[in-house]
């Protein structure tokens, strides 16, 4: 019997809340080809393409899929490729964005919204004009904005002499949330075995052969891939903790005024502004939530599980600060709604794919520093690609390469 989209998300959560003696019977054992620690984007995308290979996969998450402790939980995200002068991002999202849209199509319904995304900055950085040139050469679309054209065609933004942007017409938000979920739905309906349990972090050196959940299950498999996010450092806590830091993040949802279009698509993109001042990112008014903000310019450590995730007076003054200065009608909007999430920055600002140093057949997969998710599809295949074909390491992405700190935390 195939499970309704509806039934299996009731089911995936039930799971992730229910007693271990409510999840019907057990084995002692169990053997996999690959058993992906993590269902959120990463992971499961690492599964979609493990399977694909057709290999046996096991999908293990504590809480369920884009759980609202995970990184990828949450109402939305932002793909886009306009990373400056570095190009590999931005071609992995020409990779990615396809993926996105075929697995909305086969979902049966929206999990990406066309908006468009502009970033815009002052002439304190060159970001506006190394993207154009990557997105030039990778062939993808894209405008230039100078300020009086920005004003022009945005007049809801603050527009400063000497600003600039470019718009990425085919780029837009994607539904986070629904999207993690509707790809676990399709996981589980293609032979991927999904189990809600935390597992205890390996030990040891060479190759492991299993590893134990928290409910004293074994799990056997060849190969083990860690895509826990923020859970990371405590997984690897000797490995990790001081390169990977899960760190606090405040989202406010503003409201506009009733019947105002302004702030929704398709006259108001989803945007970005990097600036030596401002870090901010958000979104349009989309499914009527309110208008989307979130400035980062606040760091403090965050605990996914025990970390108190009601909103504070210092974030939201910032974000007040924000809007008066680039979206001055809405600078005494009230705040309809909010989310307190965390990123897992890594030092580097990069993803992290690498091999355990001291367990052959262990991978991690991780840091997403909060511009991940987008490219779930690319991390996923590159994955599978490692541990099916053993394709050569990305030196970005390994943990040797966190020693060169970089930023890249824009949404």
């Amino acid at each position: 019997m195939k499970l309704t989209r509806r039934e299996m998300v009731r089911l995936l959560g039930a799971a992730a809340l229910a007693p271990r003696a409510l999840q019907g019977p057990s084995r002692t054992s169990s053997q996999w080809d690959v058993a992906v620690v993590g269902a959120g984007v990463f992971g499961a995308w690492t599964a979609h393409w493990l399977r694909q290979a057709g290999l046996r996969v096991l999908l293990l998450d504590a809480y369920g899929p884009a759980n609202s402790r995970a990184s990828s939980g949450g109402e939305s995200r932002i793909i886009r490729a306009a990373y400056g002068g570095d190009d590999f991002y931005s071609a992995w999202v020409k990779r990615s964005l396809p993926q996105w849209h075929d697995l909305s199509e086969r979902a049966g319904h929206s999990l990406f919204q066309e908006t468009g995304v502009l970033t815009f900055t002052d002439d304190s950085t060159p970001l506006v004009g190394q993207s154009a040139a990557v997105l030039e050469r990778l062939h993808m679309p894209y405008e230039r904005l100078d300020s009086e054209e920005l004003a022009r065609r945005f007049p809801q933004i603050g527009v400063h002499a000497g600003d600039r942007a470019i718009l990425e017409p085919s780029s837009g938000a994607l539904m986070a949330r629904r999207a993690v979920q509707a790809l676990v739905e399709e996981l589980v309906s293609q032979g991927v075995e999904y189990r809600s349990a935390s597992v205890i972090g390996p030990a040891g050196r060479g190759r492991i052969s299993s590893v134990k959940t928290t409910f004293g299950e074994v799990i056997s498999a060849d190969t083990f891939v860690f895509a826990c996010g923020p859970w990371l450092p405590k997984v690897f806590p000797r490995l990790l903790r001081d390169i990977l830091r899960p760190e606090r993040g405040e989202v406010y949802f503003l409201g506009v005024p009733p019947g105002d279009l302004s702030f929704a698509p398709p006259r108001m993109p989803t945007w970005i502004h990097k600036s030596r001042r401002w870090d901010a990112y958000g979104m349009p008014n989309l499914e009527g939530r309110g208008f989307k903000v979130a400035v980062d310019v606040i760091s403090r450590p965050a605990d996914p599980d025990a970390m108190d995730r009601r909103p504070s007076p210092e974030y939201l003054q910032k974000v007040r600060e924000f809007v008066a200065e680039r979206f001055p009608a809405l600078k005494d909007a009230p705040v309809v709604e909010t989310r307190v999430c965390q990123y897992e920055n890594s030092t580097s600002g990069n993803y992290i794919v690498d091999r355990h140093p001291e367990m052959d057949n262990v991978w991690i997969v991780g840091g997403g520093s909060g511009h991940g998710f987008k490219n779930g599809p690319a991390v996923g295949e590159y994955v599978a690609n490692l541990i099916t074909r053993g394709s050569p390491l990305e030196r970005l992405l390994t943990l040797e390469d966190q020693k060169k700190p970089r930023e890249h935390r824009v949404n």
